[in-house]
């Protein structure tokens, strides 16, 4: 019994002379934030632009309790996709805005021209590399910034954009979801 409490101190003593704690400290957990989902109504009739915004509080993404010790977040994936049925084309872009900032450009969907209606009724993601979808690093990087705020601010993100054959029918949504992690520390 001797020999093992013996040794039990000398690893310890080792231990703490090369710095090592048995303690962890500032454990860091990667978080799943709660996504930001803008749904956007095309309105029916002869005009075939679209527009809208949601705002919402960066805060209400994060889980109770983690909020002040959040060290860095990532966007992970950013989707579109559409509801409805439509045989035209569509093109738009959606925009992020922190606190009463400018506006910055998030992502163009397509990253120029426009793309059948149908392509966007599978969700498009930066995860699974759309090429219907150009993210805007100035926009990422902006709703990124925010997270470092505190106060953590509102955020508002918007989308735009347009069809190419009316009369547009009715119950059609574009819908851009940004999903996004944080790493936050336990101590």
């Amino acid at each position: 019994m001797k020999p093992t409490i013996v040794t039990a101190f000398a690893v310890l003593a080792l231990l703490s002379s090369i710095g090592a704690s048995c303690v962890n400290d500032d454990v860091l957990v990667v978080l799943n934030l709660g996504p930001i989902v803008g749904k956007y109504r095309v309105p029916p009739g002869e005009n075939t632009t679209f527009a809208g915004s949601i705002t919402i509080r960066l805060d209400s993404l994060i889980p109770p309790g983690y909020a002040s010790t959040l060290k860095q977040a990532r966007v992970y994936d950013i989707r579109v996709r559409v509801e409805g049925a439509y045989d035209g084309r569509v093109s738009g872009e959606s925009h992020v805005k922190v606190g009463s900032g400018t506006r910055t450009s998030l992502i163009k969907f397509p990253a120029s021209g426009s793309a059948p209606w149908s392509s966007f009724s599978t969700p498009q993601s930066l995860l699974g590399s759309s090429p219907l979808l150009a993210p805007d690093p100035s926009g990422i990087s902006q709703l990124l910034q925010a997270f470092s705020t505190t106060p953590l601010p509102t955020i508002t993100l918007f989308a735009d954009g347009h069809l190419d054959v009316a009369p547009v029918p009715g119950n059609l949504y574009v819908i851009v979801e940004v999903y996004l992690q944080a790493d936050a520390t336990l101590n």
